[in-house]
């Protein structure tokens, strides 16, 4: 079987179908031809197939973008570099031809041409871009490797180090793996002052694996020693910094200034100093310290915690960071500490997976190898994958009935799916429309200002948009909502790469907000006309999705009948305010505040309502006057919250039979009964789950058991039970009053979750709830003698992880 020969792909870029179908004829034999008819869809090919085409025949007068222009656009997407250009123009102006050049051309052929001439330049162009991509190569390769063995050496140093210090070697890993966990939180604090960028967190992550490297000069009799150091032995020991720390000092002036030796420096002297000035070698205070040594002095003590020495055991993933927290290994930047419990689930799992891994030798060859398999994954992989994703959604796109586009910031192209172009017209990509006035006569100028504002104002975080569009070229529909998601890539620091979003007709709802528009303004008007009647029994019935302009109308028409009409979001507990152009933005202060309550209301059917998507009434009291609240699902440009209509029961809605003080009695009592154990008295486990168990700032939280109480119900019977149950739980309330609230979690299980306790206090509590306990007797049980069993946590935290922690 003869060998299949891939024919290398140039790319003809010209206006004149007779240029296009003449060079495609000279060079069609030997080559596969890619044609475009102007620079939009050259541009197009290019980022479609930039890695197959080997030339550009590229002519310089195009309509909507000229060759220029698409020479510039391959110089900003460094395509240049790779896909050599030939000029074929009847311009061959000197400033022309240098222009050209200047943007990155290979050669200039002038029109007419010949075909021998055409022919011949065409492959010689594509043998030097070859040559020039092989060199490239070479030397990306070169640096690439260069790197490669910098970092292994590195490695393999104080790998060395760990070794002879009888660890196993894990060691560095983990402090790379922490110390880069510990950076990539940090920066994400909103009062973090380290403006660190991507480069300077892999620099000090690289340079963390030398931070020992001093140990190489600690003899071995100290530096193993499985029992307690001596003041002297110990003073050897510290010593291990500043040797490091000199051993870099007296590398070659230009080594020594390279930045990551610098940072290796930083760390090697200064991870053993404290944030209280209580460490070594020189006593640096706070921000004295660098954070490079800092991150990687907390990320040092974490591992020194959880690995097992020849002088001790390991500690548990808790007990470590209860142990740091308590400040029993030294004082910590407090913005180190919260990245360190911000982690700390993912920190268990990584660090749990890693202590697994354990090196059967310690031979040199088997480390080097072992760490080649931490590089990152290949070019290639990658490339299969960002394919996979273009062709799934290609897919997508083209089966919705929805129009689906997107849009690129470099180059600025919109591109629509078949859907999309049957509608708007638009058939092919549409170079710098917000320019070139494309969507002049096809999108209503203010919505679509609207659109644009809300793109620019999404952030990483919040990436999705919500806004209506108005299409005005007379087809029917006429009205969209366009939901899209602003699209960073880690390359992206500071803005979007690009949008993508469908449009989905609204004509219909759209139409009746229209005919409700000058009815909604009137306040003061007390009949809704038939077409709100309609659009609001429509929005009763399943929540509604709207924008931000058409949610303030409909605040402004149901202030009509309600005494109250407002959105809320009852993830957050804020109002959320709406003014007349759609803006959005969140009170200060709680919503439950209008209802008295200092958290979130003990009954709150907007949360139930959010989950549902139901229509939820209840009765609640603000002061001395019952109101009747409603709530429903809404989505107000994408964001989902809820409006709630509260209506105030006075003697023209009063149930009859019921006074007001009856009602308000009533609401009251219930508000009290919904949250309280009817056994103990103390709080039950739906307060635990709608008001504790979320909470993320419990200072600490205890978890008892009343052992063998089963046996009290076998014996006595439940009435005994309770009545035991009963004065346990009065001793747990009393000996947590004021500092905690104490409920009755299931059975004869008690929780008791405190706003403020010390480690120390919560021993001194522990101790005092069971010896109350214990002193506790029933005469008419005989033989019972009770015993508490308690588990407790001071590390502060979320009470659910905490009691997940402590529960017997």
């Amino acid at each position: 079987m003869s060998e299949v020969i891939t024919k290398q792909k140039i790319l003809i870029a010209d206006d004149s179908e007779m240029n296009r179908e003449l060079l495609a004829a000279i060079l069609e034999e030997e080559y596969d031809i890619i044609q475009a008819n102007d620079g939009v869809q050259a541009v197009d090919c290019l980022q479609r197939h930039a890695e197959e085409i080997s030339l550009l025949l590229l002519d310089i007068v195009m309509p909507h973008m000229d060759g220029f222009e698409v020479l510039s656009y391959m110089n900003k997407e460094h395509w240049i570099d790779a896909i050599p250009v030939v000029i074929i123009s009847s311009e061959n102006s000197p400033i022309y031809i240098k222009r050209g050049y200047d943007l990155g051309a290979t050669d200039f052929i002038e029109k007419p041409f010949d075909a021998n001439m055409v022919l011949r330049r065409s492959a010689n162009a594509i043998l030097l871009g070859a040559k020039q991509r092989r060199m490239t190569s070479i030397v990306s390769n070169q640096i690439y490797e260069r790197e490669k063995s910098s970092k292994l050496m590195i490695n393999i140093l104080s790998h060395i180090v760990e070794f002879r210090n009888g660890e196993s070697g894990l060691h560095v890993l983990h402090i790379q793996t922490i110390t880069e966990m510990l950076l990539r939180q940090l920066v994400q604090k909103e009062n973090n002052r380290y403006a660190l960028s991507k480069e300077q967190i892999r620099m000090i992550t690289t340079a963390s694996a030398l931070h020992d490297i001093g140990k190489i000069s600690i003899p071995d009799e100290i530096l193993n020693k499985p029992g307690r150091l001596t003041a002297e032995e110990f003073a050897v020991i510290k010593g291990h910094s500043m040797a490091g720390a000199n051993m870099l000092s007296e590398l070659p002036l230009d080594q020594k200034e390279e930045p990551l030796v610098k940072t290796a420096y930083e760390i090697c002297r200064w991870h053993h100093e404290r944030y209280d000035g209580g460490g070594y070698p020189d006593g640096l205070k706070g921000e004295e310290i660098p954070v490079s040594a800092q991150v990687v002095a907390l990320a040092d003590v974490y591992d020194a915690l959880t690995s097992e020495r020849c002088y001790k055991d390991a500690y548990s993933h808790e007990k470590a960071i209860e142990m740091i927290l308590a400040g029993q290994c030294g004082a910590f930047n407090p913005l180190m500490l919260e990245c360190l419990l911000d982690i700390s689930s993912s920190l268990k799992k990584k660090m749990g997976y890693k202590s697994k891994e354990r090196y059967e030798q310690t031979d040199l060859s088997d480390i080097a190898s072992r760490f080649h398999d931490f590089e990152m994954d290949s070019s290639e992989k990658i490339v299969q994958q960002l394919e996979f994703e273009r062709m799934r959604y290609n897919f997508l796109a083209e089966g919705s009935r929805n129009i689906v586009f997107t849009y690129t910031i470099s180059p600025p192209l919109l591109t629509f799916n078949q859907a999309g172009c049957k509608r708007s017209g638009i058939t092919e990509p549409s170079f710098s429309p917000l320019q070139s006035g494309v969507l002049k006569d096809l999108v209503e100028e203010q919505s679509l200002k609207r659109l644009i504002r809300k793109i620019t104002q999404a952030t990483r975080e919040t990436p999705d948009v919500t806004s209506n569009l108005f299409l005005t070229d007379g087809k029917n529909p006429c009205h969209y909502r366009c939901k899209c998601r602003v699209i960073w890539t880690d390359g992206a620091e500071k803005g979007y790469t690009g949008v993508v979003g469908k449009l989905t007709d609204i004509t219909d709802d759209y139409m009746v907000m229209e005919n409700v528009r000058e009815e909604g303004l009137k306040v003061l008007e007390k009949d809704r006309s038939a077409e709100f009647s309609s659009f609001y029994d429509r929005f009763k019935k399943c929540g509604f999705s709207t924008d931000g302009t058409e949610a303030w109308l409909l605040l402004q028409y149901l202030q009509i009948s309600y005494d109250l009409v407002r959105y809320v979001d009852p993830i957050t507990n804020k109002v959320i305010h709406i003014e007349k152009d759609g803006k959005m933005w969140e009170s200060e202060t709680a919503c439950s505040d209008i209802w008295n309550c200092l958290e979130k209301c003990s009954n709150c059917i907007s949360r139930l309502s959010m989950q549902t998507k139901k229509r939820m009434t209840k009765l609640e009291v603000a002061g001395d006057d019952p109101y009747q609240v409603v709530s429903m699902y809404v989505e107000i440009d994408g964001k989902p919250c809820c409006l709630e209509m509260a209506s105030r029961i006075d003697g023209d809605f009063m149930p009859d039979g019921y006074s007001k003080d009856e009602i308000l009695s009533s609401v009251r009592i219930h508000k009290e009964k919904v949250y309280i154990d009817p056994v103990t008295g103390v709080y039950n486990k739906r307060y635990y789950v709608e008001k504790l168990s979320k909470m993320d700032n419990a200072a600490a939280l205890m978890f008892a058991d009343i052992k063998n109480f089963k046996r009290i119900n076998e014996n006595f019977g439940h009435q005994a039970g309770d009545d035991v149950l009963r004065q346990v739980a009065g001793v747990l309330r009393d000996a947590a009053a004021g500092k905690g609230d104490v409920l009755r979690y299931s059975g004869d299980d008690f929780v008791t979750v405190f706003f403020k306790a010390t480690e120390e206090e919560l021993s001194e509590i522990q101790k005092e709830m069971c010896g109350r306990v214990e002193a506790l007797r029933f005469p008419e049980l005989p033989g019972v003698q009770l015993k508490l069993v308690t588990a407790g946590t001071s590390i502060p935290g979320r009470v659910e992880e905490m009691l997940e922690q402590v529960r017997i």
